[in-house]
């Protein structure tokens, strides 16, 4: 079985091809919802620990949920934390996708914190990371491995948005459309002007530093349009709201041939 490494090496470099990879973003935190969508055949999927009730253990069963798939399974930590994010790919995560990254500065902390010396300051102690990969092996191909994707969430990341992608280490972009739109005035407005300047902003810094650009997709329109446009790591999933919009959509259907009374 391949193990998240070698997952890992071989979504980066389907990128740098320019395939357009798709993710599911999950939040609730059974290890069946991870095996679920890779099974499913999602190319990755984020693990929210920022805005979901994940705890160190949950994310590891996550881990070894995917594992048993092709996805690339990365956490998402709550926010730019060496301890956190020291521990995360301990037990297994090849990477992080970290929110509110605003600078070059913290671009640089992020690829730090996900590499060994000399390129890092990542502490020696994989866990679980090296059940399925020598350890030696490891050491030697984990600092190329591990994914950097910083979140763009606010205006200030977006006008620095050259400084981050210019950091060596970082694989791309990945905008938090929420986030941004809010900053922008407009929540979840994602045809105000400001908002598709920022994505534009951002997608053509992706292209010169040759990173990819990712963002989170709320509507087959946007990702279709993404996509159209080069976007190369698609969030389009999100489970809750999978379940929940299910949910609804059955009952409707049941609700209009099934009477209230018998």
């Amino acid at each position: 079985m391949t193990n998240e490494i070698e997952k890992a090496l071989k979504l980066k470099a389907r990128l740098r091809a320019g395939e357009c990879c798709i993710g599911a973003q999950l939040g609730l935190n059974d290890p069946s919802i991870a095996e679920i969508f890779g099974r499913a055949g999602y190319d990755w999927i984020s693990i929210d620990t920022e805005h979901a009730p994940h705890t160190v253990d949950t994310v590891k069963l996550m881990l070894q949920a995917a594992a048993s798939t092709s996805a690339v399974a990365l956490a998402r930590p709550r926010k730019l934390d060496l301890d956190e994010i020291r521990l995360y790919l301990d037990i297994g995560s090849p990477g992080v996708m970290c929110p509110f990254i605003n600078s070059g500065e913290e671009a640089a902390q992020l690829v730090e914190f996900c590499r060994y010396p000399p390129a890092g300051i990542r502490g020696w102690g994989p866990r679980r990371a090296v059940y399925s990969i020598d350890a030696d092996e490891y050491l030697a191909k984990a600092n190329s491995a591990m994914f950097c994707l910083p979140i763009i969430e606010t205006p200030e990341a977006v006008e620095r948005i050259d400084d981050i992608l210019k950091v060596d280490g970082i694989d791309g972009a990945v905008m938090g459309p929420n986030d941004l739109s809010m900053a922008l005035g407009g929540f979840k407005k994602f045809d105000n002007p400001a908002f598709l300047s920022a994505m534009d902003t951002v997608r053509a810094a992706c292209r010169r530093h040759g990173k990819a650009m990712g963002t989170g997709c709320y509507s087959l329109e946007f990702a279709r349009d993404c996509a159209r446009k080069g976007d190369n790591l698609l969030l389009v999933a999100s489970d809750d709201a999978y379940l929940a919009a299910e949910a609804r959509r059955c009952l409707g259907e049941v609700r209009a041939v099934v009477p209230a009374r018998s």
